[in-house]
């Protein structure tokens, strides 16, 4: 079986302001954290319960994520870019490479990368993804 990792750099984004804001900072950056390592995991529901129901074009989000772990193996690479917010609501740009791999084909499908822009907001004590932009960034490859 082919080990898939992931790598998670936190570049240019500097803990800066009050404590609350780093904290808030930090649970965000764990988040993504667990985002791409459950997508590598094969395990898209990390990254769909993350997200905000009420996002635009939700089920469509949905739908594409499942559909492109069931079809590949997934090895992502993330670059906090920008990092920008309060305790409440933060604005993040990741620089994310992702290498999709046939499940029945060990050679590679796609290799995407892109800055992915999330917007996020604080619920309780969870972070919900409010957007992302490119959505279809997350969507399974297109098989010629």
């Amino acid at each position: 079986m082919r080990r898939r990792a992931f790598l998670l750099t936190m570049g240019g984004a500097a803990a800066t302001g009050a404590a609350l804001a780093a904290d808030a900072q930090q649970q965000v950056f764990d988040l993504f954290s667990k985002i791409a390592s459950a997508l590598s995991d094969d395990d898209p529901a990390m990254f769909i319960e993350a997200v905000d129901p009420g996002m635009p074009n939700f089920q469509d989000f949905r739908r594409e994520l499942v559909a492109l772990t069931d079809l590949a193996a997934i090895t992502n690479s993330i670059e906090v870019l920008s990092d920008t917010g309060d305790d409440t609501h933060r604005a993040e740009e990741l620089d994310w490479f992702m290498e999709i791999v046939n499940k029945a084909d060990p050679h590679p499908l796609e290799r995407r990368r892109e800055v992915v822009k999330f917007s996020l907001e604080r619920k309780g004590k969870k972070w919900k993804i409010l957007s992302i932009d490119p959505v279809h960034f997350f969507g399974p490859p297109k098989i010629n």
